[in-house]
């Protein structure tokens, strides 16, 4: 199984995208109702020093100092994002994650927050449980808010019109990588595969949830030994490896997916047939028909036997052969001399059947024979010859049917074919004569031509 970075999963910095700055604004929006104020001048030269402290390790202990002095400022807001973006600057996840999700409490719809969470949640090691659901929330929050969230008034200032709308374009699917990522934290393999299967539900574009969905499904089904759970794997392995739309896989990790998918299917179906069809559906939808469902091998082996009990049913007499003779031998030599060699055949091994039927191929010599190759199993493929050890009247034509039963002598592989020695009581269906009026031959002493005395 291919790993999440492979499949593009681990996610880019996208969360330290903006431009890491703060603004001071000069006076309240329009609308609010009064002016924020300074507690002294004290407060201000603590923000002024850090606002202007580019060391960003510098800037964390003004700000500490800032919030012991004064826990109350009226620019807690943005003492707040000064935090962020300095955690951001050092690279310190826990910090970014808390201060992210104490900000959104004020301010739901703050983008840089909301990025942060989504992207600190996976720099956390370990994340912790409470961790991720926040992460999950905020993400399906960002999902159904996009046009509250990027809302002209909520732009940061020095943040142009079209990177504001690029970051609106790029949250949608980061937001929905994030949600594929928690799915496959969670330990609980059925919690995993229903959460991947809402995300699919809601966008079915995903092909990084189909994949992951993929691998759970396979997964849970061989822990569980639900192994009919394993065709719903190779249609969701299907799907990430033929769907080349918005969200999807790179060019390359789909032709990987679709090695390793090529591999599971014959190892499951036996061969690859029905692979192309499967990738031509799945490519058009995220999930299968309700009576979707692959043949296994074992499925086909059953299918066969049945089949083949059928056949047996139908024409005991090329059951037996095939079944009671035929592939024993040929998988173990000793099956002929243990249990076949001068055994009178078929000699009541199939109930009711006390004779071999079969079509004539060829014979030898051509009128009169001695020999009589014959085809048992399929027509025109001589399997059986039958030795006489007197001649048979007249001959028969290649294709007509004959019954006999005989004591087995000995066989050949290739071609197949067991050689009976034959008594002509036990052969049926004979119908050859000798001609009419045939040249006898002549008494003992008898004289031939004009001359002969009469006695």
């Amino acid at each position: 199984m291919f790993s999440k970075k492979n499949i593009g999963i681990v996610l880019t910095t996208f969360g330290v995208a903006f431009a890491l700055t703060w603004s001071l604004p000069a006076q309240d929006k329009a609308g609010d109702k009064k002016e924020k104020q300074w507690k002294s001048q004290a407060e201000y030269d603590i923000f002024a020093a850090a606002q202007k402290d580019a060391n960003a390790q510098n800037r964390l202990g003004e700000l500490d100092k800032w919030k012991q002095q004064f826990p109350e400022s009226e620019y807690n807001d943005v003492r707040d994002q000064m935090y962020l973006i300095t955690y951001q600057q050092l690279n310190q996840p826990r910090q970014a994650f808390d201060k992210s999700v104490e900000i959104l409490k004020t301010k739901p719809d703050y983008a840089r927050a909301l990025t942060a969470i989504l992207y600190y949640v996976q720099q956390i090691k370990p994340p912790q449980p409470a961790d991720i659901d926040t992460a999950e929330k905020t993400a399906n929050y960002v999902i159904d808010n996009l046009d509250k969230i990027y809302a002209p008034a909520n732009k940061e200032e020095g943040t142009s019109d079209a990177d504001w709308a690029k970051q609106k374009a790029d949250m949608k699917p980061y937001a929905y990588q994030t949600l594929v990522w928690i799915a496959t934290q969670r330990k609980d393999t059925g919690r995993t595969i229903s959460d991947l299967t809402k995300i699919l539900q809601k966008d079915p574009t995903q092909a990084a949830a189909s994949y992951n969905l993929a691998g759970s499904i396979l997964a849970d089904a061989q822990a569980t030994k639900k192994l009919d759970d394993q065709p719903l794997a190779l249609f969701h392995y299907a799907r990430a490896a033929s769907y080349d739309g918005p969200n999807s896989l790179p060019a390359a990790t789909r032709q990987q997916v679709q090695a390793s998918l090529t591999k599971m299917y014959t190892t499951y179906h036996g061969s690859n047939e029905g692979l192309p069809q499967l990738m031509a559906a799945a490519k058009t939808t995220a999930f299968p028909p309700a009576d979707f469902k692959i043949k296994s091998t074992s499925d086909l082996a059953a299918e066969s036997a049945q089949k083949e009990a059928e056949e047996m049913a139908k024409n005991p007499v090329v059951g037996f052969w095939v079944k009671g003779l035929k592939e024993p031998i040929l998988k173990d030599d000793a099956f002929f001399d243990m249990s076949v060699k001068d055994a009178d055949l078929p000699g009541g091994a199939v109930p009711g059947v006390t004779k071999f039927k079969g079509k004539i191929v060829s014979m030898s010599p051509a009128t009169r024979p001695k020999e009589v190759d014959v085809a048992v199993e399929k027509p025109g493929v001589a399997d059986a010859k039958l030795m006489f050890e007197t001649a048979l009247p007249g001959k028969m034509e290649p294709g007509e049917e004959i019954s006999f039963s005989g004591i087995a002598k000995s066989y050949t592989k290739e071609p197949f074919s067991i050689t009976f020695d034959v008594e002509k009581d036990k052969l049926e269906g004979w119908t050859g004569k000798n001609t009419a009026g045939a040249t006898k031959a002549a008494p003992k002493g008898a004289t031939k031509g004009k001359g002969a005395t009469k006695k």
